[in-house]
């Protein structure tokens, strides 16, 4: 049950990086269109946000999907005890790394919404709302990489192995 709604959020996060993503493109859409009435209309500040969003958003998504660069090749020569070490250790290393951040983002959007932070762009955008989006990204990532090691600690693969596996043999994702 919990894997479902973990799944489900990873899946939230996809589409929401792809709405992202989607929105830079409507934007400088806009702005070309624009352009050519003759309205002066900046957008880049927005596609920056946009941006940010789709990349933090997609973080955890592309891990479990098993879309992160990993070396395949030392893994396909090294005994099987050692990989599973060796991604038990990538993620609580990058589980420490990305907490971290994640705190610290936290803090930082909370302590722009106090100050009331503005864009520094035409349009004054208050910042706390971007900084949501990568903040929520970051927690996703470290909820992610803590469930992958829940699983490896269970004797199970990690979601991205299991996605390689399945890649390798030629299976469509779920």
């Amino acid at each position: 049950m919990m894997e479902k709604c973990l799944d489900g959020l990873y899946a939230l996060c996809g589409y929401l990086a792809a709405f992202f993503l989607a929105m830079i493109a409507v934007l400088t859409a806009v702005q070309i269109v624009a352009r050519q009435f003759g309205w002066a209309l900046e957008t880049v500040e927005l596609s920056g946000f946009c941006l940010a969003a789709s990349t933090f958003f997609a973080l955890a998504h592309t891990l479990v999907r098993g879309d992160h660069i990993r070396v395949g090749f030392a893994e396909n020569s090294t005994r099987r005890w050692l990989v599973r070490g060796s991604d038990l250790w990538a993620c609580a290393a990058s589980f420490v790394v990305v907490a971290y951040c994640a705190w610290h983002m936290i803090r930082f959007t909370l302590e722009s919404h106090a100050y009331g932070d503005l864009s520094p762009g035409l349009m004054a955008i208050p910042m706390w709302i971007p900084q949501c989006a990568v903040a929520f990204g970051l927690v996703v990532l470290a909820v992610a990489l803590l469930h992958q090691i829940v699983r490896l600690i269970g004797g199970r693969n990690t979601q991205f192995e299991d996605a390689r596996h399945r890649n390798a043999a030629g299976i469509s994702p779920e």
